[in-house]
């Protein structure tokens, strides 16, 4: 009997060991490196800020990256540039990907909006969008709650 055991354990710990690595390998994880290096040729200083920000879509938390004393850590920025703290996008500072993440807004839709902006000038009104060639009415008022000047 004492042998049967022993095999149990060791089909328990290889189904276990299998169980976490299918857990580590997919999890997936997403690394950002920003890199911005500064030197001053006069007085021959060099500054380095390296930042990495990990996350992890399973529950469980990732662990935030450990600082090093010796280089400045700086946060990832939390939004973009074209979208405000309400999650609406910002018609005058949105960009192309800032764009696209509006429902119904594809590539070519877009490229009309910046176009539009960079020909005619900054969006006065969320209405003005309706002066971009290919949104009409029915698409402006599905955007609407989701846009801003």
């Amino acid at each position: 009997m004492r042998k049967q055991e022993q095999i149990l354990s060791v089909i328990a710990l290889v189904l276990l060991a299998g169980i976490i690595l299918y857990h580590v390998l997919s999890s997936p994880l997403r690394y950002e490196v920003t890199v911005e290096e500064e030197v001053t040729t006069e007085t021959v200083v060099a500054t380095t800020t390296v930042s990495l920000s990990v996350t992890d879509a399973s529950p469980t938390e990732a662990a935030p990256p450990a600082e090093t004393p010796s280089e400045p850590v700086t946060e990832a920025p939390t939004a973009a540039p074209g979208i405000d703290s309400s999650g609406k996008v910002n018609l005058n500072t949105a960009t192309l990907e800032d764009l696209k993440t509006l429902k119904g807004v594809g590539d070519s839709k877009a490229q009309a909006i910046l176009d539009d902006r960079n020909e005619n000038g900054p969006f006065s009104s969320i209405e003005d969008l309706t002066r971009v060639s290919g949104i009409g009415q029915k698409t402006f008022e599905s955007l609407k709650d989701q846009i801003t000047v």
